[in-house]
């Protein structure tokens, strides 16, 4: 180890690190519990970790997690699926996805078959909520919490009957205003948004306090190393109101910006250098030259306030959507943690949804024999088989399904009278071989950009409170920003107050983690060789993915390390000393994505490949937000209760085909 590395805290006692790596893992075992050749655990003093095998508190590398997935890969490889033991369980559903839409449509498939009815949830990874993931973290006593991946509801108001329904009785007053955290400590004290610019990029490390690069002024830029025609080009971008399609009809300015990228408008249309590219930050998860530079203008990117068009409503970045998005303490996990207790009622404490927000789930209650529902975890399926010979037409054939999956490194096999796949539906057609091809190339097409949410436990706030800053952006920089996160005070958990306290701190990528709007991630990601700009949007997403799982934790680690030296040095932050806990949350198949203009057919006539593949195949129906190509909370939901609705039985004493 350099003396570097040691000055960074390298060799530093964090809580966990995980050394099998993505696809290098293909021999790990699928309990995480039982990998302790695989990791190791480290306890700094006073920092709690994983007592009990409690999933949120792991640290190291989390959110597709080793173990997670490598059979799944396998079989997308052509491995053959191996012969399962047949446990004798028959269900009334099985549910293969743990996430916010899987255990939605066992919710919902409840609501309608009552309380009687067995329901088997299988999930791959070793803890619940799929992307809706919740970080612990405990120092000396003190609990602080934060998600690790879906983090709020988007404008919860005009969300359908369907999806506000399982909110509203899961007892969550999402009307409730300051849901986003509200005044903290270091809004009290004055902290404001700071830039640092880095030697490597910019010749000398430079923090500035006050301004940001994506919104600035001439007095922030004049105190960047930035050169100055560079910064009047920022201005331009920013504040310039030139109308850059000049005499061309609103339908035909439309028109333009939906047949061309956000990068090729920037600087073909608008004239702009390549340098101006770093200081956009990419178009929510894309790229700018994965995105149109309509879909830009929709997102309130800059460069357009001088085309005369008007902005179509309900953009996520629109103040009146903004305004009634909906954030709990732990993001969108905890709603996953209050479906669960609908379903397995012993899993947590009674009371409403803010007194159970320190309970810790008991994990120990989630598959137990008997049990009206059990949520099976470390649960990764392979193959799903109809079994009998009652022919296809008759909507309740009476036909069973048989699911192999793999667990502990063994197979087993259990039947389900109903299923609903509700994991990532690019997989559905290796597990439902019998599936017709057109359904599975519709299915194939549910190609999800990569996501990653990163979160530090530092040991206390001090050097940012001297510095005068509470959210650091690093242009150009593995990480893009690093920002306090004082969370909420709820349910016994207290916000931090004084600078001393403990307090986790969010490294992000860029526009909601989306890695493709970071070019500097993309490369460090994949050796230094990103894909050419143009490269179709869904083979970047499998390029990206691809170097995400290789990349290994220390990569991360690495990074947050360094980057945090650089920007609070000044104010008395030690590496090696203030990181407790590192969380990597990585999702190689994260937000769920549409079509795109720029590279699929929308015209006139096309149908979207949601609708093919979210057919119900004899008794198995398709949930997830892949079947809506929307990836947010609200359609994972409405997926699930359409799942649940193609399931249900409708005998009218004739038949549609006779």
């Amino acid at each position: 180890m350099t003396g570097e590395d040691k000055d960074l805290g390298m060799n530093a006692a964090i809580s966990r690190r995980d050394f099998v790596q993505g696809i290098a893992a293909a021999s790990a075992t699928l309990g995480l519990s039982d990998t302790a050749g695989a990791q190791r655990k480290q306890r700094a003093a006073g920092l709690e970790t994983d007592p009990g095998n409690y999933p949120p508190l792991r640290t190291g590398m989390r959110g597709a997690h080793p173990g997670a997935f490598e059979s799944a890969h396998a079989l997308r490889d052509g491995d053959a699926v191996p012969g399962g033991t047949r446990t004798g369980e028959t269900y009334d559903l099985v549910v293969v996805g743990g996430g916010l839409s899987g255990l939605a449509a066992a919710w919902f498939y409840r609501q309608r078959a009552g309380g009687d009815a067995k329901i088997l949830i299988l999930d791959n990874h070793d803890d619940f909520g799929g992307h809706a993931k919740r970080n612990e973290f405990v120092y000396n006593g003190r609990k602080l919490m934060t998600t690790g991946g879906s983090s709020y509801f988007v404008g919860p108001d005009a969300w359908t009957t369907d999806a506000i329904s399982i909110v509203n009785a899961m007892g969550v007053d999402w009307r409730e205003q300051g849901s986003r955290g509200g005044a903290n400590a270091g809004s009290a004290m004055g902290l404001q948004q700071a830039t640092m610019f880095r030697k490597e990029v910019y010749g000398r490390d430079q923090l500035v306090v006050g301004g940001s690069p994506l919104k600035p002024t001439a007095d922030y830029l004049a105190r960047t190393p930035l050169p100055q025609p560079l910064q009047a080009e920022i201005l331009r971008l920013y504040t310039g109101k030139t109308d850059y399609l000049a005499g061309m009809s609103e339908a035909d300015k439309i028109a333009k910006l939906r047949s061309i990228s956000y990068r090729d408008y920037l600087l073909t249309v608008a004239k702009f250098p390549p340098a101006i590219l770093d200081f956009t930050a990419g178009v929510w998860c894309l790229g700018n030259d994965m995105a149109s530079a309509w879909m830009a203008f929709f997102r309130f990117k800059p460069g357009f306030d001088g085309l005369g068009l008007t902005r179509p409503p309900y953009s996520p970045e629109g103040p009146e959507q903004t305004a009634t998005d909906y954030t709990l303490p732990g993001g969108n996990s905890d709603l996953a943690r209050l479906l669960v207790r609908a379903l397995v009622p012993e899993s947590l404490p009674g009371g409403d949804w803010k007194s159970v927000e320190t309970a810790r789930t008991n994990y120990a209650t989630l598959d137990r024999a008997g049990a009206p529902t059990r949520i099976r975890l470390s649960s990764i399926v392979l193959k799903a088989i109809h079994v009998g010979n009652t022919p296809r037409q008759f909507e309740s054939d009476g036909r069973e399904v048989e699911m192999t999956y793999v667990q502990g490194g063994r197979a087993f096999s259990v039947r389900g009278k109903d299923v609903v796949m509700a994991g990532m539906n690019n997989m559905v057609p290796y597990i439902c071989p019998e599936m017709p091809d057109e359904q599975k190339v519709a299915l194939h097409k549910a190609v999800r950009a990569a996501n990653q949410t990163t979160n530090v436990l530092f040991r206390n706030w001090e050097a940012f409170a001297r510095l005068k800053t509470n959210r650091v952006m690093f242009p150009r920089t593995f990480y893009e920003g690093m920002s306090l996160n004082f969370g909420r005070d709820v349910g016994g958990i207290a916000m931090p107050q004084k600078p001393d306290d403990p307090i986790i701190v969010g490294f992000s990528t860029a526009a909601n983690s989306g890695i493709a709007a970071n070019p500097t991630m993309v490369s460090e990601l994949l050796g230094g060789q990103s894909p050419s700009p143009g490269t179709p949007m869904d083979d970047q997403f499998r390029m990206i993915r691809a170097g995400l799982l290789q990349t290994e934790f220390a990569h991360f680690e690495r990074a947050v390390r360094t980057q945090a030296a650089a920007a609070l040095g000044g104010g008395g932050f030690d590496p090696a000393r203030d990181i407790l806990a590192i969380t990597v949350n990585r999702w190689p198949h994260g937000f769920a994505t549409g079509r795109n203009t720029l590279f699929d057919p929308v015209g006139e006539g096309d149908v979207s490949p949601t609708v093919v593949a979210s057919k119900r195949f004899g008794r198995i129906a398709i949930a997830n937000s892949d079947s809506t190509g929307v990836g947010i909370a609200q359609t994972a939901l409405d997926a699930a209760a359409r799942a649940v609705r193609d399931l249900e039985t409708r005998n009218y004493g004739y038949y549609e085909t006779f």
